[in-house]
């Protein structure tokens, strides 16, 4: 059997306020494509299907017709839930996938009731083991469901490997042996667009608590692509998009597994090109005049080597490449004196402050803007 591996699409996110949702729809249009053009039997997705718990209708548009268009090739889909992910959510619309042959997971269950799912294809078996994502607080009420063999374990980190324990115990010579989780290992890279709480400890769970036994561990979490060294193959898909610029030179992928039973897995990474690049750029203004026909439509971050800051070089920036998201001002600090105030006027107090920091008059509108609030201030300790 051929399995496809995605994850951490994170649908509906912006960057700086700009929409994603072109960009997302380019990169599902083409996992689409790889799954058709490869034969794939099971698209396997390790959550962070959305970036948020409460989705833009254009998210689920995606989604949803990404799904539908599985059924239509005849491919199967697992779904595990991610830490984006509203699991109560996912378990609303589960019933409604399975009509599609897509198999939806949004909470921990013993191999019983839910945490194994078969697929028969090719007149192979497939056993695959899901363990969508925890929070630590939640990790006590999921380790009672699993049963009394896991309530002994205190670490969140030991009770995830304890769970993972529990899930692939069939796993067996006769079958394909998949496991599917939403998770932290300890000492691998991460971009700095995750949830930094999710990333720490008490999450880091170590891989050599991983079985043996799998063909293949599929995980979702971290956005960078890569392989950890595990008792069983164990790959991070990473994100479809560069969701960040913590992100940008990612190469993005997908993950093709060829898999047959009693035999080792085929593991082959297939190049994602949808969606723009995100680029750092460190210049001056002149070099970024002379630049600005080579960044195509690539998202800018752009660090202005400056001699003071510049009222309004922001703007000026965007002008010359109008896809810059950020602004950031380089120049020689002196080093920080104590403010000293002269007079006692809240509007030249400011004025001075302002010029002491930025070695520029504030523009008039932030000076009204200041005076507005000031005055917003005074009325509210008035009537307090």
């Amino acid at each position: 059997m051929r399995f496809l591996h995605t994850s951490d699409w994170h649908l509906g996110k912006s960057l700086k306020g700009r929409s994603r949702i072109e960009e997302h729809e380019s990169a599902l249009s083409e996992i689409l494509d790889i799954a058709q053009r490869e034969k794939i039997d099971s698209v396997l997705i390790t959550g962070d299907i959305f970036d948020s718990q409460a989705p833009p209708p254009e998210a689920d548009r995606l989604a949803f017709n990404f799904f539908s268009r599985l059924r239509e090739l005849g491919i199967t889909g697992v779904v595990i839930a991610g830490n984006h992910d509203h699991p109560k959510r996912l378990a609303a619309i589960r019933d409604v996938l399975k009509l599609l042959d897509i198999h939806v997971r949004p909470y921990p269950a013993r191999p019983s009731d839910g945490g194994m799912i078969e697929i028969d294809s090719k007149g192979e078996k497939a056993r695959i083991a899901v363990l969508p994502f925890l929070t630590a607080g939640k990790i006590e009420d999921a380790t009672t469901l699993m049963g009394p063999e896991v309530e002994r374990y205190q670490a969140y980190s030991e009770r995830i490997s304890a769970m993972c324990g529990v899930l692939t115990e069939s796993f067996s010579s006769t079958t394909i042996n998949m496991l599917l989780a939403h998770m932290y290992v300890d000492g691998c890279e991460t971009s700095r667009s995750e949830r930094e709480i999710h990333i720490a400890k008490p999450y880091a769970v170590s891989p050599q608590r991983f079985p043996s036994t799998a063909h293949y561990i599929a995980l979702g979490h971290l956005h960078r692509p890569q392989e950890i060294s595990a008792p069983s193959p164990t790959l991070y898909a990473g994100s479809i998009l560069q969701l960040d610029f913590g992100e940008r030179e990612q190469k993005k992928r997908v993950v093709i597994i060829d898999a047959h039973p009693g035999k080792p897995a085929t593991i082959e990474s297939y190049p994602l090109t949808s969606g723009r690049q995100l680029t750092e750029v460190n210049c001056t203004l002149p070099e970024l005049q002379a630049r600005a026909e080579t960044f195509g439509n690539d998202w800018l971050r752009v660090t202005l080597k400056v001699d003071k800051p510049l009222p309004g070089i922001g703007d000026t920036v965007r002008e010359i490449a109008p896809d810059t998201l950020e602004v950031r001002l380089e120049y020689p600090r002196a080093e920080s004196a104590p403010f000293e105030a002269a007079g006692s006027n809240p509007i030249e107090l400011f004025s001075q402050f302002y010029q002491q920091r930025w070695a520029a008059e504030p523009p008039q509108e932030i000076t009204k803007l200041f005076g507005t609030l000031y005055e917003e201030a005074l009325l509210t300790d008035a009537t307090d």
